[in-house]
């Protein structure tokens, strides 16, 4: 991964979600635009994205790297989950809080933002391995995630299965047994799959245009969220992956993942419960505009000192 390479590529990413910022301001992107686009992202381009990344070369090691994957991001989320209890239990957060801080530094934006950015550093057979990371967040988000915001909910298993999920579960076996899509079947999976990235980003940059920064910079919680999510997990992820020898490939994904910014998913939830509703806009806020800085940093420390 050349880190000018890796710059330019993310300088685009954020271009696109500021065109989407001023697109929203313009009013050129009004609530119905944006909740199309939101639906077409999941709907129909992410699982497209998914299913054409089934086109890589099947090498010796793309199976053990999806395995290890899977491995490396469900320990990361039981070890960040328990760090996070302790550290809102040390700092003497009620429940609620506890709630929004937990949930913000858990759960990434690895969707949205994930997959446009391990498509602009690795291609498809980026995309490929971040199917295993977000099955493990999807598992996580509709179980812990919703416990910790109604406790007294249940669990909904319907939520496990969604086009998302379908799609990552049928690329994963494709992969394993072998099953090739027809060329023109590919092919228009793969122009669809296209549409990702920029609809990401400009839905991205639209949800910022939506928050009054004025009320959400003064919460010092989320500074404290902000460092956690954005450069200490990256930073001991990579360390820690460094250090027990995992290859370059395994290493990058899971730290690219680890370092997005808050997802969208963690204000959806605050204002469906009414738990911290402001905290969590602010979280997703600033993360995401903190990620301007820590995301380049996040690479330069990967191309330079971990790989």
């Amino acid at each position: 991964m050349d880190f000018n390479t890796a710059i330019n590529q993310i300088l685009v990413l954020f271009i696109i979600m500021f065109v989407g910022t001023i697109a929203k301001k313009a009013r050129i992107i009004n609530e119905g635009i944006q909740n199309s686009i939101s639906v077409l992202l999941m709907q129909i381009a992410l699982p497209s994205l998914i299913l054409s990344s089934t086109n890589i070369a099947r090498t010796a090691e793309v199976l053990p790297n999806l395995i290890s994957i899977l491995i490396i991001t469900s320990i990361t989320y039981i070890l960040t989950i328990l760090m996070c209890m302790l550290t809102a239990k040390g700092l003497g957060f009620d429940q609620k809080t506890s709630a929004v801080f937990i949930s913000l530094i858990v759960f990434g934006n690895v969707g949205f933002m994930g997959y446009p950015v391990v498509r602009a550093f690795f291609a498809e057979t980026g995309v490929f391995y971040a199917t295993a990371s977000n099955l493990v967040f999807t598992a996580f988000l509709w179980t812990y995630g919703i416990l910790l915001f109604n406790r007294q909910g249940k669990i909904d298993l319907k939520k496990l299965l969604n086009v998302g999920s379908i799609s990552m579960l049928i690329a994963i076996l494709m992969f394993v047994f072998r099953i090739s899509m027809p060329y023109s079947l590919q092919t228009a999976f793969d122009h669809i799959g296209k549409m990702t990235t920029p609809l990401s980003m400009l839905l991205i940059g639209a949800l910022i245009a939506e928050i009054d920064a004025s009320k959400l910079v003064s919460d010092k919680r989320v500074y404290l969220v902000s460092a956690i999510r954005l450069i200490i997990i990256p930073l001991v992820t990579a360390c820690i992956l460094k250090f027990m020898g995992f290859n370059a490939m395994v290493i990058s994904i899971c730290t690219l993942l680890a370092a997005m910014p808050s997802g969208a998913t963690n204000a959806i939830f605050a204002t469906q419960f009414d738990i911290e509703p402001l905290f969590a806009s602010a979280g997703v806020f600033i993360t995401t505009l903190l990620s301007i800085l820590t995301l380049p940093f996040t690479v330069y420390m990967l191309t330079n000192f971990i790989l």
